[in-house]
């Protein structure tokens, strides 16, 4: 396939002309991938859609791919830079720009206003995170060649105001395996039909729930992009949702609100969301609701933990068809039932109810498309509100807290091992992280990303938020509690920053020298990933009663891995993990082998019904 891709690519190429006139002959992408897209049944899969975004790239001086990494199964998760060709020739200064705005520490009022003046709006835009939700990413590859190509003064005034940093997909494993599904059933009794597996090989649907643990090789790589790179302003995520309700939600969202998020970030989204919705029933499309069941109080999502990182991000979700089979969805059929809807018919919030009929994979690339056009419509209009916002935003979480305020993760911990992973993930979300003298590592709120800190590293209690007098609070759409000292079981407390702190490095474990056996004590999760690391390179064994070793007693349990074992479980390792070295393995510690795991997949897949929201 991939070499299918790239001769498709060249051929490409060879095809167009050289110069300004190249821009006019760039091929549709049902052209390029001979299919119609958005056509009953019919779909591009990843790699498909990758190809063509390359030849954007080669062919269109207004599109950059860059591959972020690998996947979980090896394909490369690709990011497209649309704005501009003098924006993309001026990358590195508009990222310097961005860059700045989200961390204006030092800057003066005159330098951020220059800032302002100068900069471009960084929009975000994440597609098909759930694999089944394959709308978003076939609208991805016609808007991306429509911006490629238009020649209108109002598509070219909005790509010199704001670079589209659009990801087709950000499960493209999945991506893969659903559409090859769908292709092998079509025609049969189970077309459209749910595959029998994940598709997403360790989190499933709940690849949208990992933004606060960063757990996944997708996961990290978006954020490390986001986060590390290019700073955008402006996020959105479009998703699908349950086919016998509204037709698209668009924001505002739904109560509660987490009351630590600047109000900021609810007056860039409502007002981008204004403009969707208007735009959308402009042009004849019924069935836009807001205020409806997605509510803005955790932080597990992808745009939604950039909220609490003074960034706006929005959510849309467009109701789905049978994957790429249409669905006839009878009046009697549609329904309420959900937060912000009890009865199906209109309201302020829903004024225009689709009426029932057939619906389709274009219906919900249509309804895609005008709200991406109109989020780009916004940002461009309001380039320097959203840019400004985002630095009153950045300025206000720095001051929220005094010059000494701080979380301290002590050294001393039952378990150092993890106490060190949960510093190195948070210096993975981008908070700064100081050390002191005696190995203490200290999180300082007076930050960009202090509200973020303080978020995680503190409980949550779910707010009793009522819409009416009475008993009944609004109940929560999603996860209710994150915090993380909790759930990793490490000693976290508020304290005042010290004097004399230096800025935190990770520290890779340290071998003991020498290419004899290290004993690994139990007690960490880190010990797991230690042990399973050395018996993929060497010999492991465990005492299964307290035993001598290197002149000291070992208790239950320790792990004792061989020269090639320990080496290459350094690489798995984090500092604070403790490890030994014994010389000699003790007589009578038994051989560690591998366990056998299976893995059951039933006819249905492990994820119920409810899946189709969020």
């Amino acid at each position: 396939m991939r070499i299918r891709a790239l001769v498709a690519v060249l051929t490409l190429l060879l095809l167009l002309p050289a110069g300004p006139a190249r821009a006019q002959t760039i091929p549709s992408p049902s052209e390029f991938l001979r299919l119609t897209l958005g056509a009953d049944r019919t779909v591009a899969d990843y790699r498909q859609i990758l190809a063509y975004f390359k030849a954007l790239d080669a062919a269109s001086p207004r599109v950059e791919v860059e591959i972020l990494g690998k996947t979980t199964l090896g394909e490369d998760l690709f990011l497209a830079a649309i704005s501009s060709e003098a924006n993309l020739a001026n990358r590195k200064r508009l990222q310097e720009i961005a860059r700045k705005i989200a961390d204006p520490r030092g800057l003066t009022d005159a330098e951020a206003d220059a800032l302002v003046a100068e900069g471009k709006v960084f929009l975000f835009i994440t597609c098909n995170i759930h694999a089944s939700e394959i709308g978003a990413s076939q609208m991805a590859v016609e808007w991306a060649h429509a911006l490629a190509t238009a020649d209108d003064p109002e598509t070219k005034r909005r790509l010199d105001n704001v670079v589209v940093l659009l990801l087709p997909s950000i499960n493209p494993d999945g991506q893969v395996m659903e559409t090859e599904w769908y292709r092998k059933n079509l025609g049969t009794k189970y077309e459209g039909g749910r595959m029998p597996w994940l598709y997403h090989h360790y989190v499933g649907h709940d690849n949208n729930r990992d933004w606060f643990m960063l757990t996944q090789k997708e996961t990290q790589a978006v954020s490390r992009a986001v986060y590390h790179e290019w700073f955008p302003q402006v996020w959105l995520d479009e998703h699908q949702m349950g086919s016998t309700g509204p037709r698209m939600f668009v924001p505002p969202y739904a109560e509660p609100v987490d009351p630590d998020i600047h109000p900021l970030v609810w007056r860039d989204v409502n007002l981008i969301g204004a403009n969707m919705a208007m735009r959308i029933e402009q042009a004849g499309k019924t069935g836009v609701i807001y205020g409806y069941v997605f509510d803005a109080y955790w932080p597990g999502g992808t745009k939604n933990t950039a909220w609490w990182k003074n960034v706006s991000g929005l959510l849309t979700e467009v109701a789905s068809v049978r994957f790429a089979t249409p669905v006839r969805i009878e009046p009697n059929e549609l329904s309420g039932g959900g937060k912000g809807l009890v009865e199906y018919g209109p309201q302020t919030n829903f004024p225009s109810p689709w009426p029932g009929g057939t619906w389709t994979l274009r219906d919900i690339m249509n309804y895609e498309r005008i709200a991406s056009d109109a989020i780009l419509e916004t940002c461009a209009e309001r380039r320097a509100d959203f840019l400004r916002n985002a630095l009153m935003r950045a300025r206000a979480a720095i001051a929220t807290y005094g010059p000494t305020d701080a979380f301290r993760i002590p050294a001393a911990q039952h378990d150092p091992a993890t106490a060190a992973r949960l510093a190195a993930l948070l210096a993975e979300h981008g908070v700064d992280l100081v050390s002191a003298s005696n190995g203490d590592v200290y999180v300082p709120l007076a930050q960009p990303y202090g509200r973020f800190a303080n978020e995680l590293l503190t409980p949550q209690r779910y707010p009793e938020t009522k819409l009416v007098p009475g008993k009944d609070i609004v109940r929560p759409y999603d996860v209710s509690a994150w915090t993380l000292p909790l759930m990793m079981g490490v000693t976290v407390e508020r304290a005042a920053l010290p004097a004399g702190v230096t800025p935190w490095k990770a520290s890779a474990p340290v071998l003991p020298v020498g290419d004899g056996s290290v004993a690994v004590v139990p007690g960490s999760p880190e010990t797991a990933r230690l042990i399973n690391a050395g018996l993929r390179a060497g010999s492991v064994r465990v005492a299964r009663t307290s035993m001598n070793a290197g002149g000291r007693e070992w208790p239950a349990g320790t792990a004792f891995l061989d020269g090639a074992a320990a080496r290459a479980a350094a690489a798995k390792g984090v500092a604070g993990q403790s490890w030994t070295a014994v010389g000699a393995v003790p007589a009578g510690a038994e051989a560690l082998r591998a366990p056998r795991v299976g893995l059951y997949k039933p006819l249905a897949a492990s994820m119920d019904v409810s899946a189709g929201f969020g």
